[in-house]
């Protein structure tokens, strides 16, 4: 049976391979508000959901890591980086902490051409193009673009997990240590 999530994959791997040239004006967040539309965001939050509480926008919009990353450099580029925008700050700004998320956590890391992105405990966040909207965590799992891509755990590290569930005898949500 195809799952939903290979479904997505299948997809966004279609509609990247149809794109053109990407522009900075069509990442994921815009400053002021983190709500959908530019690639810079002003702050880093946490959201309750099936995988526990996770880190996202104050707007709701899910943060992910991508396992092929390390501590100090992003190794999402082109195709990748339109599908999984990464999260930035403007300049010399560091983004604001609210919600259950740890300042001590976050920081930043400068992309290839200057542009800062956001990292918390070490793995450099990103959004995702088939997150239509807050709350959503379709990217979860999917093995896209080289490497596996995870919901952060406000501890700091990826939910490798699959999601809680209502009933006796499944799975619970963990966070491995990566």
């Amino acid at each position: 049976m195809i799952t939903k999530s290979w479904l997505l994959a299948g997809l966004m791997l279609i509609l990247a391979g149809c794109g053109g040239s990407s522009s900075t004006s069509s990442s994921a967040y815009s400053s002021s508000s983190g709500s959908a539309s530019q690639g810079i965001v002003s702050s880093v939050s946490t959201i309750n959901s099936k995988y526990g509480k996770i880190l996202a926008s104050t707007s709701g919009y899910v943060y992910y890591m991508f396992e092929p990353d390390t501590s100090k450099t992003s190794a999402c580029y082109g195709a990748c980086a339109i599908t999984w925008p990464p999260v930035t700050v403007a300049g010399s700004a560091n983004p604001a902490v609210s919600g259950g998320a740890n300042k001590s956590l976050v920081g930043t890391i400068t992309r290839t051409g200057g542009t800062k992105q956001v990292t918390y405990g070490g793995h450099p966040l990103y959004t995702f193009k088939g997150d239509s909207g807050p709350d959503q965590t379709n990217g979860q799992g999917i093995n896209h673009f080289g490497g596996y891509w995870y919901v952060m755990g406000a501890d700091g590290q990826p939910v490798t997990s699959v999601a809680a569930s209502s009933t006796p005898g499944t799975t619970q949500v963990t966070t491995a240590p990566y």
